[in-house]
């Protein structure tokens, strides 16, 4: 029978179950070893590995060699240049896609790195004069299909970051315009990674890009007011509902997004936890605390990511409150006692397999 691949930590899933089965004699010893047996750890391939660390080195070598003569050469022959570049790794890689394809997804990808180098080469080649941010979109558009053809994870994660670096663009951030179309990237990306094969780390990155999103439509309603800054509070509180509200849809979403709602809630609440994030400086009293019953709450129902929520906020004040009243060395004296007791905490609720996002 051929073995099942997984990888590492399903495998550890696997045995602790079969262990609790095996000592709960509803499974016999010799059983749950034939199932262990079935099943084998995802091995690094040192064949892709070379020809990963191969097509980096070729895509930076010849990218280097170009830029390094571009001054010396033609402007048709670098248009040229590139185009055959991209074309020839394309083809050469559909050419040995059944034969060798390992060595034809490399190639696919150098093809990817030559047609994101060839956006910002022909840029500067005819003056264009746009935003270089620009360029990271229209890289992500090129290679979108491609992941859709290929059903590639890594280009898809590729795509996803370039749109991600091109919504941390000034402009959008600081509310000047609103970068609607982006809602297609996330609409595409999401379903292609439905489509593809669900990836976590693309889901999480499509994630922060509909939080991007929400935060330029956020800047640009604040942006008129001259005294903008004094807003983190509406920041604060819009990510607080979603992240909560991304909790709360606990196996309604996928676990991804509720790991994201937890960061997101986190990070909100920590900011709002700080007066001068408050129209009112008093009005980050009452919120902590409610925020800390909340937050023990989830611990309450088994929560992980809550407990390193609760560890972070109280390490907050207390950094807040001694830097004030102690000495520096007991602060650091008690502030080690106060980590090594989280970390010793935590580990004992893993122990007791407590669900990271109960």
């Amino acid at each position: 029978m051929t073995k099942r691949i997984i990888k590492q930590n399903e495998l550890n899933f696997l045995k602790r179950e079969l262990k609790y089965l095996e000592d709960s004699e509803i499974l016999p010893a010799s059983m749950a070893h034939e199932i262990e047996e079935i099943y084998e750890v995802q091995k690094l391939s040192f064949t892709k590995t070379l020809l990963y660390v191969g097509t980096v080195l070729i895509g930076a070598g010849v990218l280097s060699f170009i830029a390094s003569n571009w001054d010396e050469i033609g402007r048709t022959v670098k248009l040229l240049l590139i185009i055959v570049l991209f074309a020839a790794c394309n083809l050469t890689g559909y050419k040995m896609e059944k034969n060798f394809p390992k060595t034809s997804r490399s190639l696919y990808y150098l093809g990817c790195l030559v047609f994101g180098a060839g956006i910002f080469l022909v840029e500067q080649m005819f003056h264009l004069g746009t935003n270089s941010q620009n360029a990271f979109l229209w890289w992500s558009l090129g290679i979108l299909p491609l992941s859709w053809v290929l059903r590639d994870k890594w280009i898809l994660l590729a795509s996803s970051l370039f749109v991600l670096k091109y919504m941390l663009d000034g402009q959008y951030l600081q509310g000047i315009n609103i970068p609607y179309w982006t809602l297609l990237w996330i609409a595409a990306i999401y379903i292609l990674n439905e489509k593809i094969g669900f990836s976590k780390l693309t889901g999480f990155v499509n994630g922060l890009l509909s939080l991007a999103l929400i935060g330029t439509i956020i800047s640009y309603f604040i942006n008129p007011y001259d005294n903008y800054d004094d807003f983190a509070y509406v920041y604060g509180l819009i990510y607080l509902i979603i992240g909560v509200a991304l909790v709360l849809s606990k196996g309604k979403v996928k676990d991804t997004y509720v790991v994201l709602g937890y960061l997101v809630h986190g990070a909100a609440a920590l900011l709002l936890s700080f007066e001068d994030s408050w129209p009112l400086d008093w009005l980050y009293i009452p919120f902590s605390i409610l925020y800390l019953i909340y937050v023990l709450y989830l611990i309450n129902r088994g929560s992980l990511l809550s407990i390193i929520i609760l560890c972070v906020m109280i390490f907050r004040f207390y950094l807040d409150l001694s830097l004030e009243f102690l000495p520096k060395s007991f602060v650091f004296i008690i502030g080690g006692i106060l980590l090594l007791g989280f970390g010793f905490y935590f580990e004992k609720q893993r122990k007791k397999g407590v669900n990271v996002h109960e």
